[in-house]
């Protein structure tokens, strides 16, 4: 029987904050609360093949996106966008706040997880007499670099983009974060300038923190014991490790049919510690010219490797690589989960790719 406490998420949207909320949806309906998962209607149409039989106990609810002038229609995730448009999506996902109230109204949860876009959500929350918790998909180590809110924080302002790229001083002498010179201009200019939102994102990082009730992130002690204390003593407030949220398997019958089945038995022969995983996380879209590059040192290194691939939009599969072809014996140099950006085959790209490709590199 279900708890009569009720937690709400909201996630920005982007499928790497999407899935880690999703995972902590399924975690909290586990533990017999009730549970709403709100989303815009495309994102949620692409989460739903990921978790199909798991999902029951909760509520998924759709927030229909604002249009907004510079946002390609449908276009409601990251992953449909180049990177400067995304600007235009965090203005249109702005646009639901008021959805958002509404919805709150109508069905007042105990407690919403909201993410750092969406720093408007306390103030809403507040209005309503409701707990609201920023929940980070990021590590605590990567929060406590960003920035600590200005009311909050230590000597040492980073003044301009090369600041970001040595450790802060209020971090552990030892610490080795920072950021690439190409990543700190990058980050600086998103943190510093507002974006065609009306805000940039130290401004919303410094709203979502000062408005939280308790911050929770997806990492454990045993993984960054100094950085979690370190972020509780910047943030002044509590912050609660929820778990690394590792994505698992459902059971499914067929899956002694399944390709993954398949392919697991590929990884069962290999020995242990010898495969290399080769991924660059949901946005990146590679050009082909550089997965060419990258198959070519695949095969000069002679490892095994599972190498998840994001087709660039646009190429068809027998133009990614030489000579591929799935050989009888199973025993190819690695194996690719291939994954486009198209809806229908998006989801699953993450770990159940429906269009493998066993890829001979040696010619």
């Amino acid at each position: 029987m279900a708890s009569e406490y009720h937690v709400m998420l909201f996630p920005w949207l982007a499928f790497g904050h999407m899935l880690p909320f999703l995972k902590l949806a399924k975690k909290l309906a586990e533990k017999g609360l009730r549970v709403t998962f709100v989303s815009t209607p495309r994102n949620i149409q692409r989460l739903l093949p990921i978790s199909p039989n798991s999902l029951g106990n909760i509520n998924l609810v759709k927030l229909p996106l604002p249009i907004v002038e510079g946002l390609p229609e449908d276009c409601e995730a990251t992953t449909d966008l180049q990177p400067d448009k995304i600007e235009f999506l965090k203005k249109a996902c702005d646009g639901l706040r008021e959805p958002l109230e509404q919805l709150l109204l109508e069905d007042l949860p105990n407690l919403i997880l909201f993410d750092f876009i969406q720093c408007w959500v306390p103030q809403v929350a507040a209005k309503l007499g409701i707990r609201s918790a920023f929940f980070s998909a990021y590590t605590a180590s990567t929060l406590a670099f960003i920035r600590p809110p200005s009311k909050l924080r230590p000597t040492g302002q980073r003044k301009k983009p090369e600041d970001l790229a040595v450790p802060p001083k209020w971090f552990p002498l030892t610490s080795l974060v920072s950021q690439g010179p190409h990543q700190a201009a990058k980050m600086y200019k998103n943190l510093k300038f507002p974006d065609a939102s009306g805000m940039s994102s130290g401004q919303r990082w410094e709203k979502t923190i000062m408005g939280s009730d308790f911050v929770a992130v997806r990492s454990c002690p045993e993984f960054e014991p100094e950085y979690l204390a370190l972020l509780k003593e910047i943030y002044k407030k509590p912050v609660l490790p929820v778990g690394l949220l590792t994505p698992s398997f459902e059971k499914n019958t067929d899956a002694v049919n399944s390709t993954w089945c398949t392919d697991s038995r590929w990884l069962d022969r290999q020995t242990r510690k010898s495969v290399l995983f080769v991924g660059f996380g949901t946005e990146y879209k590679m050009p082909i010219g550089q997965i060419h590059e990258l198959a070519r040192g695949l095969e000069l290194s002679g490892s095994p490797f599972l190498w998840i691939i994001r087709k660039p939009k646009g190429t068809n599969s027998s133009q990614l690589l030489p000579r591929v072809s799935r050989p009888n014996s199973g025993q190819g140099t690695g194996l690719i989960w291939l994954g486009s950006t198209g809806e229908d085959t998006f989801s699953p790209s993450y770990w159940r790719v429906p269009l493998p490709l066993w890829v001979e590199l040696n010619h």
